[in-house]
């Protein structure tokens, strides 16, 4: 990760089959606010997009991040693709500015492109000491996925997003 400072709020928003996850930054290494939110039963996407609508009210973010669960490459459910779409509509709808990345730019901001959820994960603890104490271990074969690491993959929007817009500034 490189560039200058950006001084922007950023809200990364990572959809999962639980809920979400998200990680709120007001610089590329400094987060301010991070977590999970889980909701059981029906209407789970009207019930997650009211929550992170609530979220982005209390934040008042000046950019939203998810991921760009649409591209041919993307292994997203269905619901959840709905639900990205959904969320994209509520940000124009309160003038947040929305930013979609794919896996495959997260991949190649991190420098490698078949570098795993989890190296991602370990790299941003290595890099934000604040989060390094979610870092959860690597997942043996027999597990579920631990869904601390969801909240990396919020973390690593973020810092896509900051990657990509400080690469784009002229120096």
């Amino acid at each position: 990760m490189k560039g200058p400072l950006c001084d922007e709020l950023v809200l990364a928003i990572y959809p999962t089959p639980r809920g979400f996850a998200y990680a709120l930054f007001e610089a590329p290494l400094s987060p301010v606010d991070w977590g999970t939110r889980e909701f059981l039963g029906k209407d789970k996407n009207a019930r997650t997009l009211g929550a992170i609508a609530r979220l982005c009210k209390a934040a008042r973010p000046e950019t939203l991040v998810i991921e760009d669960g649409v591209t041919a490459s993307s292994k997203r459910s269905q619901r959840v693709q709905r639900l990205l779409g959904l969320i994209g509509a509520m940000a124009e709808v309160e003038d947040i500015s929305l930013v979609r990345y794919s896996r495959k730019t997260i991949r190649e901001t991190f420098h490698h492109p078949a570098i795993t959820r989890q190296e991602i994960a370990q790299a941003i603890a290595t890099y934000i000491p604040a989060l390094s104490d979610r870092l959860p271990p690597m997942r043996k074969l027999w597990q579920s996925e631990d869904p601390r690491l969801w909240i990396f993959d919020a973390a690593s929007l973020a810092l896509t997003h900051f990657a990509r817009v400080t690469d784009d500034e002229p120096p």
